[in-house]
């Protein structure tokens, strides 16, 4: 008997819920008929990957020559400007382009300017892992114990 009276009950419930939907709606949907002027477009920097090995560093310049490898373009020298943005790690902390020596082999991502110069976003240089020395395999030694015979 109680089932018989909550299915009506639930079926009102759910139509006034309905029915009710398209008045909400209604009532959301904005009269403002100006709009915000448009956000200015962010310009398009394209990130450029690199990695080498560093080959000069001007301190007073703040720039960072590297010969970089590419499958792409091959071997390429890069002059890469060092900036206030640029973020530099050496071993995943902080560091400064003088913290760097000509030689060690960096990975990072720069910027082309419209003015030709290419801004570094990044640089960073991680100490090399040590291979770990392989022991030479002992040889096989035959057995000195006398083999027993099969029965």
């Amino acid at each position: 008997m109680k089932i018989t009276i909550l299915t009506p009950a639930l079926a009102a419930l759910l139509g006034f819920a309905l029915a009710g939907a398209p008045v909400t709606a209604q009532a959301q949907t904005s009269t403002n008929t100006t709009t915000a002027p448009a956000a200015p477009a962010k310009a398009k920097t394209n990130k450029v990957n690199y990695h080498g090995a560093i080959t000069a560093i001007d301190t007073t310049a703040s720039t960072v020559t590297l010969l970089s490898h590419s499958k792409k373009e091959g071997d390429k020298t890069l002059v890469l400007s060092v900036d206030a943005t640029t973020v530099i790690k050496r071993d995943k902390v902080a560091a400064t382009l003088a913290d760097f020596k000509v030689g060690e082999r960096v990975t990072g991502s720069y910027v082309a300017e419209a003015s030709g110069t290419l801004t570094a976003v990044k640089l960073t240089f991680t100490t090399p892992k040590p291979k770990a020395a392989t022991a030479p395999a002992a040889p096989a030694t035959p057995s000195t114990a006398p083999a027993t015979p099969a029965q």
